[in-house]
């Protein structure tokens, strides 16, 4: 079987027998590269025709010189062809990248080759755009498991984001590459003996540096593999050892765990915006104020810790180059070895002058030779400005927290209460005339429709540009921009998909079908979310009291929404917010004090003589909070100095320790102003560690491998350069192996659960947590003995209201794993309580949802509108110059009801899967959903480019033949024709609604805005 596979292998240029150890070929074959590299074929057509390789699409003997000349030109012109000029199969469906990828990939390619570092930006415009910088492309591959090898396949390159490595290397000599949970879990050790190897595309050799996010990177090196003639640029590749030096430098670095020392890679690999560039005379070194004695250097004796300052000019020149309506009081980035926030100064104000910066000692993460800095690091990378987000939201572990401070139970379920009448209300409202525009936003709001597709255009600076919201509840940081392939798995509605069956949905869309860049089906024009099909449908100008699979998706949306509330307590709270918080620049605010000023309204208008700044007791804290005094009880206050910083909390820098410490990690802190938490609740204690917690946990500290030996490591390598690779990707990738943090996060709530949240061993499990989440960073690994007890403890069945609804997430056990019981003593859980009162919440609001049929004259009739075009057909039926072609649309139409009746039949036995079935056997599920959902898109596709008819027949007066073959579908089937033919019936209804033209990218930044919300809902108001 080996020899076959290889042989196999071999054949298409995947690797095989004949590769040198070590090496990996991704897709490679020397006689078709040398013709590209001779012929100056663009790198864009190399990478789509080793695409299609790497997917056994085609096969290396298929690219021959005649086609190749074929595929000549520019990437924007030349790469779109390669599926058109080499041979496959018909039934494979070959998804492209937008042409704006190859247009960018041509800018790319010509400021490489001009060789004046225009990628990292602020060099003015470039090739027809304004203010260009690079490194917005990613190519992007996909580990997969054949036979028990790895292997790598590529994906179509996407346009998303932008990094500091890559506006510094450009694009192409990246590879990100994505590690399936299961093969993450599987393999371990082997995975990075895997990554360890050198990776050859296109003649090109590409090693692993890094791991950031779930995906690992590659960069392009100086080394060729049977290659033919290099091309400009090719000079300026590194080696690994180079770029690491640029970047890291181990002589510089070397007093530092090498896992500490690895992280640094993160700050390259952050999404930013190249912002502005300071000249290095005017970038300066700024000591921390310590609470103690400096020498101590404990992070939570850091008052200014990560938070350096920025004069006036500088952040003016940021807010005019990000196009700000006023200038940023904060701002958070990157600079040099620099990572964190950095506010204005309180002395140099002044909006001229000379940009300056002055950066903290705790935020200095990597040494550079100041004296001989590199441009790309006298440049502000920006992350994202000083942004307050209005209202905050509960999470299980905030409701955890205020319990047992002392808020009763009751106001949590008032809250509850609350936030679901004012959601349902807002879908439930269909009687007045504007009530669908409202229903709209609404619907746009919660699904955010047109935020997602805003922030695509936005390619990955949704964040510098203050577009995109903050973290919210407990989940993990991370710079990646929403996933909205991921997002589909949850926007779609229907039933959930276990790990198997997502892995393969998300490999489907990456590397066959890739969701396009609005998210619709590119055959039948349907959203791929549930949100953006009943907001087409609203626009397009149906009822969900005429239209039946309207009201049935408004159900399911109502629902979700219901369940989000009550299942996930995503609880809304008027009265809080989230912003940055940065210490007091001029040391006014007393211990237990903060000052918060916004430039929105903080509270009602009509209520308060001040509505945007707080005053009077409030609760802080951070997300994940775990610690009892993770939520502080403190007084918000006045302060004239204080006024110009706006839109950040400011906390002070007195008392025994940095108040930040006092909180959870991160940079964002949320703030309740609600009376109804805050007068009931009372500080806890501040939570210190258990004695001798870190020698009972982790490995001892002095096995940690330190920098410094690496580097006399690889010096004692001066004759192996492969050695040397090789010693140095070791220390890159260390932290390859999953870490604990999804483990002991569970093993915390269920400690809380059985013990108490205030118990001894719920305090240890949230220390452990915290630890572990910071691992990478110290390096610290928790003994072996100690998770495996921590395991037969708290890995158990857990009670419902801290399941999560997603089918096989981590924690969700087979029922017969013991269940987690709690003592009688310790009383009614609080989430047990809110289950429970939220699921007869639920009962109630779906019982009224239910009823409107009743009440509102619901009426499942054929749309006469959408029937117009087939009522028109039937007279001519009988014609002879137009009915062999009624006949060829009948024909195709019955045809395609059958295919869809008999798709739709083996999709239901797929969907009455259980959610919850044993490992072995829910690895047959996901080619079983994977093969369905090929059926449908098969479908649609067959429906959409049939039949034959001639561009001038007849029929075509009564209205475009598109039109009429969905009218023809809706009159035999009507959920058939929405399931081929949406975008169309969406037309042909809108046509009828005095309907105006609009292109697809207008559509896509349109929404309703809240001074229109407001006239409506005014509106309404007076009709009723």
């Amino acid at each position: 079987m080996n020899r076959v596979v290889n042989s196999l292998m071999r054949s298409i240029g995947l690797g095989g027998a004949g590769t040198p150890q070590g090496v990996c070929i991704i897709a490679h074959s020397a006689r078709p590269q040398a013709l590209m590299d001779n012929m100056g074929i663009e790198w864009g057509v190399q990478y789509e025709i080793a695409r299609g390789v790497s997917r056994g699409w085609w096969t290396w003997d298929d690219v021959t010189e005649a086609r190749l000349k074929e595929l000549r030109g520019q990437n924007e012109e030349a790469a779109r062809k390669v599926p058109q000029v080499l041979p496959h199969s018909p039934t494979v469906g070959i998804s492209q990248p937008d042409s704006q990828v190859w247009a960018e990939l041509d800018r790319e390619e010509a400021a490489i080759i001009e060789g004046r570092q225009r990628g990292l930006g602020l060099q003015g415009p470039w090739k027809d755009t304004e203010d260009w910088y690079g490194g917005k492309i990613q190519q992007v591959a996909r580990i997969e498991e054949a036979n028990g090898a790895l292997r790598l396949v590529l994906a179509p390159m996407e346009m998303r984001k932008s990094c500091r490595f890559a506006r510094f290397l450009g694009s192409r000599r990246l590879l990100q590459v994505t590690v399936p949970r299961e093969i993450q879990n599987k393999h371990g050790d082997k995975l990075k003996e895997f990554f360890l190897q050198k990776f050859v595309l296109c003649g090109r050799v590409f090693v692993a540096f890094g791991m950031k996010d779930g995906k690992i990177f590659l960069m392009e090196t100086r080394e060729d593999h049977e290659r033919g003639a290099r091309v400009m640029g090719d000079a300026q590749r590194m080696s690994l050892e180079e770029f690491v030096d640029w970047h890291n430098p181990l002589d510089r670095n070397g007093k530092q765990a090498v896992s500490k020392w690895t992280t640094r890679f993160d700050l390259g690999l952050s999404i930013s915006v190249p912002a502005l560039e300071f000249s290095p005379d005017n970038i300066y070194n700024l000591d921390d104020e310590y609470a103690v004695d400096k020498a101590v250097k404990k992070t939570e004796h850091i008052y200014t810790d990560g938070c350096g300052f920025m004069n006036g000019a500088a952040l003016s020149e940021i807010g005019r180059r990000m196009g700000y309506r006023t200038r940023p009081t904060a701002v958070q980035g990157r600079i040099a070895g620099a990572k964190g926030l950095w506010v204005l100064h309180p002395r140099q104000q002044s909006p001229t002058g000379t940009p300056k910066i002055w950066i903290r000692e705790s935020q200095t993460k990597i040494n550079l030779d100041l004296n001989n800095l590199h441009r790309a690091h006298c440049i502000f990378d920006l992350l994202a400005p000083p942004r307050v987000t209005l209202p905050s939201r509960l999470s299980r572990l905030t409701i955890l927290n205020l319990s047992h401070n002392g808020v009763p139970t009751q106001t949590f379920v008032d809250l509850m209460r609350e936030t679901l009448d004012e959601q349902v209300r807002a879908l439930t409202r269909w009687s007045h005339p504007q009530d669908m525009q409202l229903l709209w936003a609404t619907v746009n709001r919660l699904g955010h429709v047109t935020a997602s597709r805003v922030q695509q255009y936005a390619l990955g600076a949704s964040r510098a540009l203050g577009l995109s919201g903050r973290i919210r509840e407990d989940e993990f940081p991370t710079d990646d921009p929403p996933d909205l392939l991921r997002e589909l798995f949850d926007a779609a509605g229907g039933r959930e998909l276990d790990p198997e069956e997502s892995e393969a949905l998300l490999a489907e869309l990456q590397s066959v079908d890739a969701a396009p860049q609005r998210l619709r089906d590119r055959y039948t024009g349907e959203p791929l979310t549930i949100h953006g099909v009943v907001m087409d449908l609203l626009q397009a100008g149906f009822h969900p009291l005429r239209l039946p699979i309207l009201y049935e998706k408004l159900k399911r949306i109502t629902t979700k929404v219901i369940e989000d509330v009550i299942h996930d307590f995503h609880v809304s709270i008027p009265l809080s917010a989230e912003a940055f918080i940065v210490p007091d620049p001029y040391g006014v605010l007393e211990p237990g004090q903060i000052h918060f000023k916004s430039s929105e309204d903080l509270k009602p208008p009509l209520e308060d003589l001040n509505p945007n700044i707080l005053t009077g007791e409030v609760l802080i804290y951070r997300n994940p909070n775990r610690l009892p005094s993770d939520v502080q009880k403190v007084t918000a206050v006045r302060h004239e100095k204080l006024a110009d910083y706006t839109d950040v909390i400011v906390l002070p820098v007195k008392g025994p320790c940095s108040f930040a410490s006092m909180l959870a990690g991160g940079d964002v802190c949320v703030c309740i102003y609600d009376p109804r938490l805050v007068a009931d609740f009372r500080n806890s204690p501040l939570a210190v560690q258990p004695p001798n917690f870190l020698k009972d946990n982790f490995e001892d500290q002095g096995t940690i491998e330190q920098v410094a030996a690496v580097a006399a490591k690889m010096l004692e390598m001066a004759n192996d350069p492969d050695g040397r690779r090789k010693k140095l990707q070791n220390a890159l990738l260390s932290d390859l192996s999953r870490p604990l943090v999804g483990a002991y996060s569970m093993f915390h709530e269920n400690a809380a659960y059985v013990h108490g949240y205030d118990a001894l061993e719920t305090i240890r499990n949230a220390f452990m947590f915290n630890t572990v989440l910071d691992a990478r960073k110290s390096g610290l690994k928790v003994k072996d003995e100690v998770y495996r007890q921590d395991k037969r403890k708290y890995d158990r069945q857990r009670p419902a209201c801290l399941s999560t609804r997603s089918a096989g997430a981590e924690g969700d056990l087979p029922s017969t794993v013991l269940p987690l019981t709690r003592p009688a003593n310790l009383g009614t859980f609080i989430l047990d309580k809110l289950l429970e009162e939220g699921k007869r919440m639920r009962n109630e609001h779906l019982s009224l949802y239910d009823s409107f049929t009743r009440s509102h004259g619901y009426q499942e009739r054929p749309d006469q509108e959408l029937l117009r075009l087939y009522n028109q057909t039937l007279l001519f039926a009988q014609n002879p110059a137009v009915k062999e072609h009624i006949t060829l649309i009948r024909e195709h139409v019955d045809k395609h009801i059958k295919r869809w009746r008999e798709a739709a039949s083996s999709s239901s036995t797929t969907s009455r899967t259980p959610a919850r079935t044993p490992r072995a056997r829910r690895r047959t599920a996901a080619p079983t959903a994977v093969e369905s959902r090929n059926k449908w898109k098969e479908l649609a596709q067959s429906f959409a480019t049939g039949p034959d008819l001639p561009s001038d027949s007849l029929l075509a007066s009564l209205g475009d033949l598109d039109a009429v073959k969905a009218s023809w579908a809706y009159a035999q089937h009507p959920r058939f024709a929405w399931s081929v033919a949406f975008q169309t019936l969406c037309r042909i209804k809108a046509m009828n609604q005095s309907a105006v033209v609009m292109t697809g990218s207008f559509a896509d930044a349109m929404s309703i805005s809240s001074s229109a919300v407001r006239v409506f809902e005014q509106s309404r108001l007076g009709m009723s």
